[in-house]
């Protein structure tokens, strides 16, 4: 009884330390999402996107997931491009 719990609790603590890394990972990259909001595109603080702001956000958000998916002629599938879609608008 006491080795299977704990075995259990060594699963989960793993499972935290998993998560902690893969977040620390990430803390200095903006989420995909979070790069579709007003304050990430409006990057000369006008309060408004031009379609220069708008492009540009879309081209980081591609070249960003492109790397993920280790995309190296540049080209993405459907799939690839369902999941990016998904990615960059989730809410």
């Amino acid at each position: 009884m006491f080795v299977k719990t704990l075995s259990r609790c060594l699963v989960v603590a793993s499972a935290f330390v998993s998560l902690n890394t893969l977040a620390a990972a990430h803390a200095g990259a903006p989420m995909m999402a979070d790069m579709m909001k007003m304050p990430m595109m409006d990057t000369n603080k006008d309060g408004m996107v031009s379609r220069a702001e708008f492009l540009d956000a879309m081209g980081k958000a591609f070249d960003m997931h492109a790397k993920e998916m280790k995309v190296t002629d540049g080209k993405i599938d459907a799939g690839m491009l369902e999941r990016m879609r998904s990615a960059i608008f989730k809410q």
